[in-house]
């Protein structure tokens, strides 16, 4: 546990919006890459709906990224409790390389979506195919793209959470504490 005299203010801490978009777009980042990669696990019978839901999830992820942009903008993040210039310089560049890929791997999925002739079926409503399918030549290196930034940000978001651990049982500060649910309320 920290010593008590060098935990932040609470204001240090994310603001509950922040907080709650951090761990659901975590969540649903999670589970579109799940259903990408268990697609051909489930019966044949299943694979429109399980596309269909991992398109769904991409494009929440797409809004939800956007109203995270917007909230940051009218919304200061708190001070970054790292005192070492290299390691908040990785933090920093960690944390833009993640907003560029959870922007770029459902970009390179709609855009491979749209290039493959296909639409998008929410359940209650869906949106027609946008243009005629192209040849499967054209669009297999657009989803393969997909593909390597969908690995590329779990490789990422796996060691963003590695180094709140780290924080968390090395340093034995709260900046894994900032980020957690309720995290203002807990007791310090």
């Amino acid at each position: 546990m920290a010593n008590p005299s060098s935990r932040p203010a609470a204001t240090s801490f994310y603001d509950v919006v922040s907080r709650r978009l951090h761990w659901g777009m975590a969540v649903l980042i999670l589970a579109a890459f799940a259903l990408g990669l268990t697609v051909d696990v489930f019966p044949k019978s299943w694979e429109h709906a399980v596309v269909e839901t991992h398109k769904a999830i991409g494009i929440a992820i797409l809004l939800l990224l956007l109203i995270r942009f917007g909230w940051r903008l009218s919304h200061r993040a708190p001070a970054p409790l790292e005192s070492s210039a290299v390691l908040a310089l990785a933090a920093r560049a960690g944390h833009v390389f993640l907003y560029v890929l959870m922007l770029l791997v459902p970009v390179i999925g709609l855009v491979y979506a749209i290039r493959r002739g296909q639409g998008i079926d929410f359940g209650l409503f869906a949106l027609p195919p946008f243009q005629a399918p192209e040849a499967r030549a054209i669009t297999r290196p657009i989803r393969e793209w997909h593909e390597w930034a969908a690995y590329a940000l779990i490789g990422l978001a796996c060691l963003h959470a590695l180094a709140a651990l780290w924080h968390h049982l090395v340093r034995k500060d709260d900046t894994l504490r900032r980020m957690l649910p309720d995290a203002s309320q807990r007791p310090l």
